[in-house]
């Protein structure tokens, strides 16, 4: 307001200030405008027209003639905000509430070292489970799948005679042999052996022919995969999924279609190791 127009009897009252009050009394001469009491705030006394600054909602809006600046509506997010601030400033505009579009950059860059912080934690689960999964592979590297690694060789082979008792042929791995001497009693085959209950066996190293045991077929099953247990720690390695025995099977096996329903045997039996001669 211009300070051409004063409060009415500004001079009388020091504690009414001279900013501008509309004259409401009944007796006012001001509000009536007579001669001499003043000056009253009326149409013609107005100021020349000043442009205004144009309210921005979105990228279209800077077709407007913004020569007077621009000013980003209240409404508009954070992310939209640092779009339409970085638009002005490559049109060279003022941005009036330039206070909105700092705090818009404030939070881009808390939101961007936040992914990043959530990038960086995924990248280490990452590693741990990939960790994890080296750790597991490697103690089941040797697995019951290494013993089937040289069955066709070893079933070819003819049967050995032990004095009156007839003994059929069982390979095992090398990997395997330990475990067997361990304390292994079980074994999984996709070939029938033609093995029954109370059949004597010669247990064999497939890869070096050696023979370091005898022992008694105890149990035969023959099962579809999905039906075996995998934490029987009588098979000496115990899986945590059905697919890691099924991959197993199609390693050795790469003739055949293996499915979780595809039947195996499991063969339970003694054993005795062979003694040693000195």
């Amino acid at each position: 307001m211009s300070k051409r127009f004063k409060s009415q009897e500004y001079f009388r009252y020091p504690g009414l200030g001279k900013r501008w009050r509309r004259p409401r009394g009944l007796q006012s001469k001001l509000r009536i405008k007579k001669g001499g009491s003043g000056m009253k705030v009326d149409i013609g006394y107005g100021s020349p027209y000043k442009q205004q600054p144009v309210l921005i909602r979105n990228v279209k809006d800077f077709e407007k003639d913004c020569k007077a600046g621009v000013l980003i509506a209240s409404g508009v997010g954070y992310k939209k905000t640092i779009v339409l601030a970085a638009k002005a400033k490559e049109l060279g505009l003022t941005i009036v509430n330039a206070k909105k579009a700092k705090t818009a950059k404030r939070f881009e860059a808390a939101l961007k070292k936040k992914k990043e912080s959530v990038k960086k934690k995924k990248d280490e689960v990452k590693k741990e489970d990939a960790k994890v999964e080296h750790e597991t592979k490697t103690e089941h590297k040797y697995d019951h799948s290494t013993e089937h690694k040289h069955d066709d060789k070893t079933e070819a082979k003819d049967d050995v005679k032990d004095g009156s008792k007839r003994e059929k042929k069982l390979g095992f791995h090398e990997s395997v042999v330990p475990q067997v001497m361990k304390g292994k009693t079980k074994t999984y085959r996709l070939r029938d052996h033609e093995l029954k209950v109370d059949d004597g066996v010669v247990f064999e190293n497939s890869r070096s022919g050696e023979v370091f045991g005898h022992g008694k077929i105890k149990g035969v099953e023959h099962t579809a995969i999905n039906k075996i247990n995998l934490k029987d720690s009588d098979h000496g390695a115990t899986y945590d999924k059905i697919d890691e025995l099924i991959s197993a099977f199609k390693r050795h096996y790469p003739e055949r279609e293996v499915t979780p329903e595809t039947k195996a045997f499991i063969y339970t039996y003694n054993f005795t190791p062979k003694k040693e001669t000195q």
